[in-house]
């Protein structure tokens, strides 16, 4: 007959008893999560295990757009130039918008999109033909744009003072503060 040897097992006494069983899956349990949340958080941002070079993205909003792209590629970033944007903060030229945003911890050597401002949106030119003259006035104004020239021409129509044309027409875009011609109707032709 044969006999069998027992062994104890890798753990000795500590796998046999249910408390031991316990311990051991709690800190494989604990060695999971540790290991799970280092390869995440260097996943998500590789330098704060490595203690990365990433530096903040210089905030140059407002500035002109070449001041603006030696302050990026100081900062050791590449500008790359977007297409320009209306402001009516940003005077013509300056950067009206920039990714990453001011503040922004990156990579070095990554690219920074600035966006040049075209300046003030232009305004429309509003429809006021068949508006009597004061009114006409108050809603050009009021569209940003102001009157100029008023020509009044005789017309065969009963009413007089009454806008039937504007230069340029109606729905064009002007730079605000521009002035805009009405041609009104004076009184008709023959009369007193």
């Amino acid at each position: 007959m044969r006999m069998r040897r027992h062994t104890e097992p890798a753990f000795g006494a500590l796998n046999s008893a249910p408390w031991g069983r316990f311990a051991r899956d709690l800190g494989l349990v604990a060695l999971t999560f540790v290991v799970g949340y280092a390869i995440s958080v260097y996943w998500i941002t590789p330098g704060s295990i490595t203690g990365g070079d990433e530096h903040a993205v210089p905030r140059v909003l407002g500035r002109p757009i070449d001041e603006a792209r030696a302050a990026i590629t100081r900062a050791g970033f590449r500008p790359r130039l977007e297409t320009e944007r209306p402001s009516a903060a940003v005077p013509l030229g300056g950067v009206v918008w920039q990714d990453p945003p001011p503040g922004t911890a990156v990579a070095p050597n990554a690219v920074v999109l600035l966006a040049p401002s075209s300046g003030p949106a232009p305004a429309t030119v509003p429809d006021v033909i068949g508006l009597a003259l004061p009114t006409a006035e108050k809603v050009v104004e009021a569209a940003g744009i102001r009157v100029g020239e008023v020509d009044t021409v005789r017309g065969s129509g009963p009413e007089s003072g009454v806008v039937i044309a504007t230069r340029p027409a109606p729905g064009n875009g002007r730079p605000r503060g521009s002035a805009v011609d009405l041609v009104v109707s004076g009184a008709p032709a023959g009369g007193s």
